[in-house]
Parts: C-alpha cells; structure tokens; sequence
C-alpha cells in the first residue's frame, strides 16, 4: 500500500506539469479553433529563455519567472503576428501545416543559438525531497505542481470574473455575434495564442531543475498534452487540467507495475478506452446539431 501510494504522489506531482501544458493548448484551441502542434517546442524554447536569463543574471531558475513571461510573450506575439494571423482564415489543413513548420522552426533555432549539447540550470534544490509522513515527495515537482496550480487558478478567475474574461468567451462562442457586440476578436485571438504559449513556456521553466535543456525535450511533453486535452474534451480547461493529473498517475503506475519503459503505453491504452466510450473526452459535450 505504501508503494502504491507513493506512486500515486509521484503521478499526481509529475501531473501537474502535463495539466499546465494541456490548459495552454486549450486556451489556445478554445478561443481560436486551432490545435498547436508547436506546443512543446514553445516549451523547449521557455527553457532556453529561463537558461539565457540565468547566463545573464545567475539567478535562480524560480526568480526568472517574470524575465521568462515577458521573453516568450515577446515571442509568442511575434510568432502570431508573422504565422498565425496571416492564416487565421484559412482551413484548419493549413494551422496544422503552420504549427508543425514553426515546431521545426524553433528546434532548430535553438541549435543554432545554443548548440547542441544537453545545458542545466545549477539550483540547490535539484536534489531535494520533503518527508510527508512516510512519504518522499521531490521538491522541484512538488514546486512544479504547486506552481501549475495556482496558474490555472489564476487563469480561471481571470477567465470567469472579468469583463476581458467575457470577451474571450464570447469569441469562443461565437466570433461573428462577438463582433457585432464590439468584441475585437482578432486581438482576442492574438491574446489567447500569448496566454496559451505563456502557459506552456513556465511549464519549461518549471521543468528546468528536473530535465536537461535540449532541443528534443519538448517533444514528449507535446504528445502528452496533446493527449491530455483530447482526454478531457477539446475545449475544456477543466477536463484539460484534471486529465493531465490523471495521465500523470497512469503513467506513473504503470512505470513502476509492469515496465519503467512502457508508462507511456498506459497512457495511450487509457486514451483509446476513453474514447471509445465518450468520444467526447471525459468532459467533452460534443457538437450542438441544432
């Protein structure tokens, strides 16, 4: 009992990272209808950011949270101005296109600037681990999870008690009605894509005290979010975030049962039998017909 629920702890805390990344889709997909598939190479870009500041300051890779949000708002905007808005209006064929040439894109842009030798970000806290009662809890996932919380909590009010949070919604709803009530949606879409890439980009820096620094780290982490969305419903930030949680346990339960290698074969097997009985996703509604 006391393995079993250790490695629930461990799933829970690695969880958190996957939730952040998958909100960071949705918010993206929610208000714009567009899946981005460069998800986690803005990730991987977030913790080059979190590198170059500390090159700079020496700092910590916590207290470069602010230098980090300006940095990969900075670039996410520049991202949206130069690909995505020209193709806003285009199918869907194309934002998938798009996307996955701006993955590329930044991969190899950070060979370029960086190398590509793995880096590390020195903290003090890379080694570290809490007693909870007789259980061991790793610092920078507990830090990580505690952090992705309260984001999306943040988020959430940001999202349901604000006048800017109801005109995100709105657009989300419905762009044209959003328009003739005022609503800009293009820069809607403009601010959502920043949000979601914002999001994903402190799931690097979250991450810089437990992975190494490489142009290939973004690329799990992608497919988990991705899978993490799909799993809770396309659109829904609560399913996002909860499924994210749930692919962390899964994966971590079956690490330690049957194969350290196979964790993500878990994950995938719960993907394919959710969906089988809720197409939707666990939280998905599906379409309106009428």
């Amino acid at each position: 009992m006391w393995y079993f629920t250790q490695n629930i702890f461990n799933g829970i805390f690695a969880g958190g990272v996957y939730a952040l990344i998958a909100v960071g889709i949705t918010v993206i997909y929610g208000v714009m209808r567009m899946i981005n598939f460069a998800s986690g190479a803005y990730l991987m870009v977030g913790m080059y950011i979190t590198y170059f500041g500390y090159t700079l300051t020496g700092w910590d890779a916590y207290l470069l949270i602010p230098f980090t949000v300006l940095v990969s708002a900075a670039v996410a905007w520049a991202s949206f101005k130069l690909t995505i808005s020209p193709i806003l209006n285009r199918d869907k064929t194309t934002a998938i296109i798009v996307t996955v040439g701006l993955s590329f894109f930044f991969q190899n842009l950070v060979i370029l600037i960086f190398g590509a030798n793995p880096l590390t970000i020195p903290t003090e806290i890379q080694l570290k681990s809490l007693m909870i009662g007789p259980f061991i809890i790793n610092l920078p996932r507990l830090i990580a999870f505690a952090a992705s919380m309260a984001l999306v909590l943040i988020f959430h009010i940001l999202l349901n008690k604000t006048m800017f949070g109801q005109a995100i919604r709105a657009t989300s709803e419905n762009v044209e009605v959003s328009e003739m009530l005022g609503v800009n949606t293009r820069n809607m879409f403009a601010i959502a894509w920043v949000l979601g890439i914002v999001l994903t980009s402190i799931a690097g820096l979250l991450l810089t005290p437990i992975y190494a620094i490489q142009s290939s780290t973004g690329a799990t982490f992608r497919t988990t979010g991705l899978m993490a969305v799909v799993l809770g419903g396309l659109g829904d930030i609560r399913g996002a975030f909860l499924s994210g949680i749930l692919l962390g346990v899964i994966e971590a339960l079956v690490a330690s049962y049957i194969d350290t290698n196979m964790g993500s074969l878990g994950i995938f097997v719960l993907l394919l039998l959710v969906l089988y009985a809720r197409p939707a996703g666990l939280f998905g509604k599906g379409e309106r017909v009428a």
